[in-house]
């Protein structure tokens, strides 16, 4: 997607201003919500200005596409490197998982680096949502509310998550089966929060690809035969999930849980949700967070 970004011809303004002051930026693959704010008043020229670097971030990850494809693990971040590119490598890192690359961080290092530019600039809340991966900037008594979903391709959240700025987190990114990247895993979604959108971002792929157990109800391809320019060609990814026992279920959440207790305990994230076939966990810490709505 982000190579084809240069040929596209765009015949409508790629920034908008949406009736309630949020900006959305609709940019080659980007579909980025840009909320700015300051003690409720909404700063709609900091969110245009805030779309407009965020043009340029994917515009300087399209000149580095063959480099985000590579395996982090076998890459060192350059100088020389963009920002976004170096934070994407940078998180993807730290998961300390072989088969990753900086692209599996791609969305939630976007939001990042545009919530970080404006920031500076001013506001007292920053939200940016970059297809779902969030990265929130709060300063002192302000509030972010997040909506959780169980299935990625729900119109509704289940539950809500109130964030503030005392309790350090500033990315909530999700992962799993029917969204934008290929999972391994059978979760419909396994959501982290942690610091950062770019931490969050590449710890719920992580998360998402541990729910992967073995049943002949769950289809599965190499992932270039569904998208041949792939950055994990030969890697296995799941496309369909049928009817499972609750053994199974429990056995693939389990999975996705214990991976997620161990990043917590590694302080890369802060927490989890993870969901399938209509049963949803969470690490510990959540419960005292969440609210069903």
């Amino acid at each position: 997607m982000i190579m084809q970004l240069a040929e596209k011809i765009y015949t409508h303004d790629p920034i908008q201003v949406l009736h309630n002051g949020i900006v959305l930026v609709d940019y080659g693959p980007m579909h980025m919500f840009i909320n700015a704010s300051e003690n409720g008043k909404p700063l709609v020229t900091l969110a245009e200005e805030g779309a407009r670097f965020a043009m340029g971030v994917l515009e300087d990850l399209a000149k580095c596409l063959p480099i985000i494809k590579r395996k982090s693990q076998e890459l060192e971040i350059e100088e020389e490197f963009p920002d976004v590119v170096r934070r994407m490598i940078e998180a993807t890192k730290k998961m300390e998982e072989p088969d990753l690359t900086p692209l599996s961080a791609v969305a939630g290092t976007a939001s990042d680096v545009v919530a970080d530019f404006m920031f500076s600039q001013g506001g007292t809340k920053i939200i940016v949502d970059n297809g779902g991966d969030v990265a929130i900037r709060l300063r002192e008594k302000e509030v972010a509310k997040v909506g959780v979903k169980t299935e990625i391709d729900a119109k509704q959240p289940i539950y809500l998550l109130s964030i503030d700025s005392t309790m350090g987190i500033g990315g909530v990114a999700t992962s799993g089966l029917g969204g934008r990247s290929f999972t391994k895993g059978i979760a419909s979604a396994a959501t982290v929060l942690a610091e950062k959108a770019s931490l969050a971002d590449a710890a719920a792929t992580v998360v998402g690809n541990f729910t992967n157990i073995d049943d002949p109800n769950i289809n599965r391809t190499p992932a270039e035969r569904i998208y041949p320019d792939t950055d994990i060609a030969g890697e296995w990814i799941t496309i369909k999930v049928r009817e499972l026992t609750q053994e199974k279920i429990e056995q693939a959440l389990n999975n996705g849980l214990s991976k997620a207790s161990m990043l917590y305990q590694k302080g890369l994230i802060h927490g989890a949700l993870i969901a399938l076939k209509g049963r949803v966990v969470w690490t510990n810490i959540l419960s005292s967070w969440l609210t069903k709505l």
